[in-house]
């Protein structure tokens, strides 16, 4: 019976004694360790008591500098500079009381258990500060200058130029540096932060930023002048230009503070306008061999009349009706309202006694011609005019002579085109000797085909 009784002693023990005095046990155990499967920003934790695994993580946890981004320069701060200290303690601590000890067969399944802690990061405060009194930024707020505010011309017009002193918030520099390195943070931009302050503006640079109101409410707006095909915009550097200004180029102002503007320099513009765009007399052309020559003889073109666009621009400065404007012409021929002879044209070339006609830029017709009598004194003369009228069988006349004409063209008061039946022989040296009264002699054949393509308006080059 003794031996039963052991045996039943035995197994009780093995029963409910030993697995209890087992889960004692480990819960005494895990009362200052870390449960099984615990892992710990990549370090395995199981078993280890906090003091062991806030050393692994200290000596883990990398924190080399912070970069400090300022107006004036980007500075570097390093942690040891300022005593900066690591501790995992805390959060350690507050993990560890989350595993309760009691239940550590629940981590017996093998399912890894992963956290990732930040430490609480600290740092001497007055060395923060020695750091920072010794950045450029602070340097420069102990010689700071005065602020300036400058008109000034450009090649946008007149702008503001600015030289204002930044002032560096040494409190609010602390506070947000503080942030940053308790944040572990590797750049901190001090101006984004809201840690600089400007001074208040004197009453000469609020005098200024009012004027200068004035002259870019003078120069916005756009006005854009069209001059048969071409555009020419006048913007804001054209429009700064036309105010009066002082022996420095800053724009002057009234006793009212309103914007002067000068007629001259507007008068100036146009002349500039007239002298790029005016066509009258005043014309360059490529010939068909390619030669750049200049015209300034015909009655072919446009010439703006500039007395009047002066005054139209001097009311326009101050109302701005308009946004595009056609200028009044002094005089104004053109062929299919263009200015322009790269397209359709007839050109007469007296030095190799030819006449082309393009069309649309394409050579349609040569042929050899008769021009003006040198040795005469009625040598044709260079220009560029237009086809004025076309008829058929015209009786020319003139001092000392009377001729029938197939097809007459005339371009400029008396000279014009036409054919010369009298003549056997056209183009060479003819017209030194034995040229025309002025007229462009063409034969027949050609004359024909010419008159039936052109109309009137076409512009005419005649040059040597």
């Amino acid at each position: 019976m003794w031996k039963w009784l052991r045996i039943l002693t035995i197994l009780l023990f093995v029963i409910f004694i030993l697995p209890g005095l087992i889960y004692l046990g480990l819960a005494i155990y895990y009362q200052d360790s870390f449960m099984y499967g615990t892992w710990i920003n990549g370090i395995y934790c199981t078993g280890k008591t906090i003091p062991q695994v806030a050393a692994e993580l200290e000596e883990q946890f990398s924190y080399e500098k912070i970069r400090v981004i300022t107006p004036v320069n980007e500075e570097v701060l390093y942690p040891e500079r300022i005593g900066v200290k690591y501790d995992f303690i805390t959060a350690l601590e507050e993990y560890r009381k989350e595993q309760n000890p009691y239940n550590w067969y629940r981590h017996l399944t093998g399912q890894r258990e992963e956290k990732m802690f930040f430490p609480k990061i600290s740092f001497e405060e007055e060395q923060l500060k020695s750091w920072l009194e010794d950045t450029q930024v602070y340097r420069n707020n102990l010689n700071l200058k005065e602020d300036q505010l400058h008109i000034v011309w450009s090649e946008k017009g007149y702008v503001l130029q600015e030289e204002k002193e930044v002032i560096l918030n040494i409190t609010s520099a602390m506070e947000k540096l503080s942030e940053a390195l308790t944040q572990g943070q590797e750049e901190i931009d001090l101006g984004e932060a809201g840690c600089y302050f400007y001074r208040e503006e004197t009453w000469e640079i609020q005098q200024t930023r009012e004027r200068y109101e004035k002259i870019e409410k003078f120069q916005s707006g756009e006005l854009i002048y069209k001059i048969k095909e071409v555009e020419k915009k006048i913007q804001s550097k054209e429009l700064g230009s036309f105010l009066e200004t002082d022996e420095n180029n800053i724009p002057k102002f009234t006793k009212n503070g309103e914007v002067i503007v000068s007629k001259e320099r507007v008068r100036e513009f146009i002349s500039q306008l007239a002298k790029d765009y005016d066509s009258w007399h005043n014309y360059q052309f490529i010939t068909h061999d390619g030669k750049e020559i200049f015209l300034t003889k015909g009655n072919y073109g446009t010439e703006i009349h500039q007395k009047k666009e002066v005054e139209f621009l001097m009311k326009w400065l101050f109302n701005r009706e308009e946004t595009v404007r056609e200028p009044i012409y002094a005089k104004d021929f053109t062929y299919q309202d263009s200015n322009r002879l790269d397209n359709t044209y007839i050109e007469i070339d007296m030095t190799k006694q030819k006449m082309f006609y393009f069309k649309d830029s394409q050579k349609i017709l040569e042929t050899d011609v008769v021009t003006g009598c040198v040795n005469k004194g009625m040598a044709t003369p260079e220009m560029v005019c237009y086809v004025r009228a076309k008829s058929r069988n015209a009786i020319l006349r003139g001092p000392g002579y009377r001729s029938f004409v197939n097809y007459w063209v005339p371009v400029h008061g008396g000279i014009g085109i036409h054919d010369a039946t009298w003549r056997n022989e056209f183009g060479g040296n003819i017209y030194i000797k034995s040229g025309s009264h002025g007229c462009i002699n063409t034969p027949l054949e050609n004359m024909e085909k010419l008159y039936e393509m052109i109309e009137k308006g076409i512009p005419v080059i005649i040059h040597y």
